[in-house]
């Protein structure tokens, strides 16, 4: 039998012996008013005596705790920790699911209660959420919902509900829905299951609608299978007629590098491209739905805001649902291909007569990633007449430089760590096992396929590429609360959340792990981040970072859970040595003790979730606050195996942090920076560094090797800073004093 051992992790004792204990997901359980939580682990049962000796040496004065258990049911061990401790012990009542960012989630296909109150002298009382904590958007499953109209069952998930066909075998609690992130202000939908039938969207309509208005007012609507266009007609109908905005992504949340995409899944289950749309609203009124986040093909990297891209002053690219769309500056840019339905594959949407669009289509399709080039359709359509450009409701992200048929190289956007290495420690894929094929099953698709009518016709259409197939793979049974021994897969290029559970066993831990996005050949675990400049052809000088908002700070609190209180006292120590550092006039201090604190979490955890908004954008306000850096700055980086050329364009897709003193095993690059933006992170960091924010970018003015081989690369930061600056000379000649220096 396994000792039980007490220790901390964050705001939860855990009790208990398990070396893969996923202590991040623990520490990051919130802490509740006069009660905390407890945890059990190990596969052998624990007495409750020694238990109860636990609590009271690490808790000797509290009153109440909420208990879960890796091991068996616990509701006999819970009434009998309450007699011996006099105190209220709050249990599951069925299966229990540690879920990202720090959910518990209580399995409960009974429709019971999912917590059980025990107190001293009296009779347990059921009470509770299925989820603690309980997001913005909690509301019960409603009872008629269980069989709702339509032929569709619905049950809740941790991040939300799941509607779907009966089917006879009810999911798996290994299923990745049951890995979908809990977001306090979104409430996910997924809708279908593999290898059943389609939902009925009139049953799907009329089970939304009959959500409340907490919840209705918060969808996100997920496809599990071939169901977009469905879910396109569904959404639009709903934000036309309750006029709520409804949230749509296209697929299955993957994870790519260290970035959440969204994959298509097929009706068999295998995770298929990314669509270039990302995420999608529909809005009442609004002619066509916006595009949130998408896909840039000139950059490779996932982009929020408006979908367009101006390209040398004479092609506008904008993405639409059904992906790229390629027409000429001052051309008409109605709503009817912005209507196109989403189809299996993405179409690059040619609006412009000749071959040289064509040509140009081609080129920035080059360099997307291998799975969203397979099946790629080059489609023509018609160009209306000219008119005034429509790029003025818009931000264009304007990009200064001409087309180029270079694909270049990517490395991990906001990467902290080597893919491939993640790649190796955790590899898990979606399972295959239960998933059949769905041959023949009538494939409801709404008024999807009548929108198609609206898009003018195509004059050629030309698959672009074959990629590869990314296939299934199946997860092995693993003990609770550990990952799976491992997983197979012919091309791990994109990798779903995934739950990880045991049949006989009540708690699951349920997360996300990353892998790169297009692995070539594998690789040795390396250091904790790779090179961290990205070539790139075009790129515009990063603009001034907004302060966060009263919600993305409160939402930070929520995600950090025990490790925001841990780097507050990092922020005390900067503020008493830096008093210039302090909140403005019309700001409240815990605003600046957010925004800082994201840039002590980015230093000092490899969990630091950079793709979320909220936490990426503390980080980019906390950069902003603190003291900047003007002048040259060294930096030591992996060696680059291309060489640097004077003029080439470097894009920081992740934090930079410029430390003279950092080591890597083998060859590394020597570079000399002249920085505009640069901070100094001081007491929030434990070395003398300078940070630079995700997306600033370089110029390389002039690259030497030196007798030993090592290579100095001269950098200047090109920032948009209001000002003229030094000349290029002066830049130049700081650089050089700053190497000999």
């Amino acid at each position: 039998m396994n000792e039980a051992r007490p220790r901390w992790c964050g705001h939860t004792l855990v009790i208990g012996h398990d070396d893969q204990l996923p202590s991040g997901l623990v520490a990051q359980l919130p802490r509740e008013r006069n009660r905390h939580t407890v945890l059990l682990v190990g596969t052998a049962a624990q007495s409750p005596d020694t238990v109860a000796d636990h609590i009271r040496e690490e808790l000797p004065n509290i009153g109440s705790i909420r208990l879960a258990s890796s091991g068996p049911g616990i509701a006999d061990l819970a009434q009998r920790l309450c007699e011996l401790l006099g105190i209220e012990v709050v249990a599951p009542t069925g299966r229990i699911m540690l879920v990202a960012p720090g959910t518990l989630f209580v399995v409960n296909p009974k429709g019971a209660k999912p917590w059980r109150i025990h107190q001293p002298g009296k009779s347990p009382k059921f009470t509770g959420a299925a989820r603690h904590p309980a997001p913005a958007w909690q509301v019960p499953l409603p009872r008629q919902s269980q069989w709702a109209t339509g032929g569709l069952v619905a049950h809740e998930l941790p991040a939300g509900f799941w509607v779907h066909r009966p089917q006879r075998v009810p999911p798996p609690l290994d299923d990745p829905a049951y890995a979908i992130d809990v977001d306090g202000e979104q409430v996910v939908v997924l809708v279908g299951r593999p290898g059943g039938p389609p939902p009925s969207p009139q049953g799907l309509y009329r089970w939304l609608a009959d959500l409340p208005l907490t919840a209705l007012s918060r969808l996100l609507l997920i496809p599990y299978g071939p169901h977009a266009a469905m879910l396109d007609t569904v959404a639009a109908r709903l934000s036309t007629d309750l006029h709520v905005i409804v949230r749509r992504t296209a697929g299955l949340p993957v994870r790519v590098r260290d970035e959440t995409h969204y994959a298509a899944v097929d009706a068999a289950g295998r995770i298929g491209a990314r669509p270039a749309a990302q995420a999608m609203s529909y809005i009442a009124n609004d002619p066509a739905p916006r595009v949130e986040s998408w896909i840039s093909p000139t950059t490779g990297r996932l982009e929020a805001g408006p979908p367009i891209e101006q390209l040398d002053g004479r092609w506008v690219l904008e993405v639409v649902r059904s992906g790229y769309w390629l027409r000429e500056s001052g051309t008409a840019a109605g709503d009817d291909v912005r209507l196109r339905p989403a189809a299996d594959h993405d179409a690059f949407l040619i609006g412009a007569p000749g071959s040289e669009p064509h040509e140009a289509a081609r080129a920035i399709a080059a360099g997307l990633p291998a799975d969203m080039r397979a099946g790629l359709q080059f489609q023509r359509v018609e160009a209306g007449p000219p008119v005034r450009s429509d790029l003025s409701e818009w931000d264009v992200v304007d990009q200064p430089a001409a087309l180029s048929t270079a694909t270049g190289w990517m490395v991990e956007p906001w990467s902290v760590r080597p893919a491939a290495a993640t790649l190796a420690a955790e590899s898990m894929l979606l399972s295959s096992t239960g998933h059949s094929d769905a041959a023949g099953a009538p494939h409801d698709s709404g008024a999807g396929s009548s929108a198609a009518t609206a898009g003018t016709a195509r004059v050629d259409q030309v698959p672009f590429g074959q990629g590869r197939a990314i296939g299934r793979a199946k997860v092995p049974g693993a003990s609770l609360l550990r990952p799976p021994a491992g997983a197979q897969a012919s091309t791990p290029e994109l990798q779903p959340p995934v739950p990880v559970r045991s049949a006989d066993e009540p708690v699951a831990a349920v997360r996300a792990v990353a892998v790169p996005d297009e692995p070539s050949v594998k690789q040795e675990p390396g250091p904790t981040w790779t090179v961290p400049l990205r070539r790139q052809r075009i790129a515009a000088p990063l603009r001034a970072a907004r302060r966060s908002t009263v919600d993305e700070q409160s939402r930070i609190r929520t995600r950090l859970g025990a490790e925001y209180d841990n780097h507050v006292h990092d922020v005390a120590r900067l503020l008493g040595r830096l008093p210039e550092v302090r909140p403005a006039v019309h700001e409240s201090p815990d605003a600046l003790e957010a925004d800082l604190v994201a840039v002590a979490a980015a230093l000092r955890t490899d969990r630091f979730d950079a793709t979320d908004r909220a936490l990426r954008a503390c980080l980019l306000s906390g950069l902003s606050r603190l003291p900047a850096v003007t002048g040259p700055v060294s930096a030591v980086i992996p060696a680059d195996p291309t060489p640097y050329r004077q003029g080439d364009l470097l894009v920081a897709d992740g934090l930079l942090r410029a430390d003279s003193r950092s080591s890597f095993a083998g060859r590394v690059d020597l570079l000399t920076l002249y920085s505009h933006t640069g901070r100094r992170p001081g007491a929030l960091s434990d070395r003398d560094e300078v940070l630079f924010a995700p997306g600033t970018v370089f110029s390389v003015m002039d690259s030497t090797t030196g007798p030993d081989g090592v290579r100095h690369v001269l950098l200047r930061e090109l920032a948009d800073t209001g000002t003229a600056g030094p000349s290029d000379e002066q830049v130049l000649g700081d650089l050089r004093a700053g190497v000999r220096h």
